[in-house]
C-alpha cells in the first residue's frame, strides 16, 4: 500500500499546498500527519488543513488518517469538515490531543454523519470533548455498522455523555476494543457498559481504568463477565474501588479462566490486601501469565502515560 508520513515541524499554508499535491498524485492509502504543525500559530493551521485535504477529495483509496498532536481546535475541525463529508473510503480516523473541545467534536461528528462515513476505528482521545461533544460523536457512531475500535480516553466525559456513548455502541456487533479510561462510568452508564459486555461477541479489549466505578457497580460488571464467554486480550481496571477481596478474586478468575490469550491486566490503585495481591500473583504464575499483570501501585506519571499508549497501540 502507499503510505506517507509528514514530520519534522512542517507546514505553513504554502507548503501545505505542495504537500497536498503530493498526496493527490500518490493516491495514498494511509496518511500520518501526526505532529506536523510544530511551531505554527493556531490561526494558520485551518488554512493549511484546507490546502491539504482539498487534494484528498478525489482520492479513491485513502483508508487511514492520523491527525494527532496538532492544535486543530474548532476552526481546524471546520476546515476538515468538507473532507469528512465527501470521503467514501476512510475507515480509520485518529485525532488525539488536538484541542477539539466540544465544538470541534460536534463539527467532526456531524461531518462524518453527513458523509455517511462508516469507520472501523475512531480515536478522539485527550480532546476535552466532555458530555456534549461525546453525545454528538455518539450520534454519528450509532450508524457505523463496521465499527471495531473506539478510543475516547481522558475527555472529561461524565455520566450523561458516557451513557449516550455506550448506549450508541450497544448494538455494534463487530466491536473489539473500547477505551474510555479516565472519564466517568456511573449510574446509567454502568447499565450501558454491562449491555455492551452481554451483547458484544467479539469484544477483546476494554479499558475502563480511572472511571470512578463504585463497589456495587463492580459486582454487576463482574457478574456480566462471568455470564459471557468473551476472550479478552487486554483489560484495564485501575483505580476503580475494586477493594472487596472476594470480588477481586472473582474478577481475576473469570479473566484467567476464560481468556487464554490474555496479554495485559491493569489493576493499579485498587485497595488490595496482602492476601489478595498474593492470590493474584500465584494464580497468574500458575497460569504462566504473571507477566500480564501491572504493578499494584504506581506514582510514576510517565509510566502511566506510556501504559496508556501501549494499551491503545494505535497506528496508521
Amino acid at each position: 500500500f502507499f503510505f506517507f508520513q509528514a514530520e519534522d515541524g512542517i507546514r505553513d499554508a504554502q507548503e501545505s499546498r505542495g504537500l497536498g499535491d503530493v498526496y493527490k498524485r500518490q493516491n495514498l492509502e494511509r496518511l500520518n500527519l501526526n505532529d506536523i504543525f510544530v511551531g505554527r500559530k493556531k490561526d494558520e493551521i485551518p488554512e493549511s488543513l484546507t490546502n491539504l485535504t482539498k487534494y484528498l477529495a478525489s482520492n479513491e483509496k485513502l483508508y487511514a488518517m492520523d491527525l494527532s498532536n496538532n492544535a486543530i481546535g474548532p476552526n481546524g475541525a471546520q476546515a476538515l469538515a468538507p473532507f469528512f463529508e465527501t470521503t467514501k473510503t476512510l475507515k480509520v480516523l485518529i485525532i488525539n490531543n488536538c484541542g477539539l473541545g466540544i465544538e470541534g467534536a460536534r463539527i467532526i461528528a456531524q461531518a462524518l454523519q453527513k458523509g455517511n462515513v462508516n469507520l472501523e476505528v475512531i480515536s478522539m482521545a485527550r480532546n476535552r470533548i466532555e458530555d456534549d461533544g461525546v453525545t454528538h460523536l455518539a450520534s454519528s457512531l450509532r450508524n457505523m455498522t463496521e465499527l471495531r475500535e473506539v478510543y475516547v480516553f481522558q475527555n472529561f466525559i461524565r455520566k450523561e455523555g458516557m451513557k449516550n456513548l455506550l448506549e450508541a455502541l450497544k448494538s455494534t456487533t463487530k466491536l473489539e476494543a473500547l477505551d474510555v479510561q479516565d472519564n466517568y462510568i456511573i449510574e446509567g452508564s454502568v447499565d450501558a457498559l454491562i449491555s455492551i459486555i452481554y451483547n458484544s461477541e467479539k469484544l477483546k479489549v476494554i479499558n475502563v481504568s480511572d472511571c470512578n466505578i463504585s463497589e456495587d457497580s463492580n459486582e454487576r460488571i463482574i457478574e456480566a463477565l462471568e455470564a459471557t464467554n468473551l476472550k479478552f486480550e487486554k483489560f484495564g481496571y485501575n483505580y476503580n474501588e475494586l477493594n472487596d477481596s472476594d470480588l477481586a478474586k472473582r474478577f481475576l478468575n473469570v479473566l484467567v479462566t476464560e481468556n487464554p490469550n490474555l496479554k495485559r491486566l491493569d489493576i493499579k490503585g485498587n485497595d488490595f490486601s496482602k492476601n489478595t495481591k498474593k492470590y493474584y500473583q500465584e494464580t497468574l504464575k500458575a497460569a504462566n501469565k504473571l507477566q500480564v499483570l501491572s504493578r499494584f501501585e504506581s506514582d510514576d506519571e510517565e509510566e502511566e502515560d506510556d501504559q496508556t499508549q501501549l494499551f491503545s497501540d494505535l497506528k496508521v
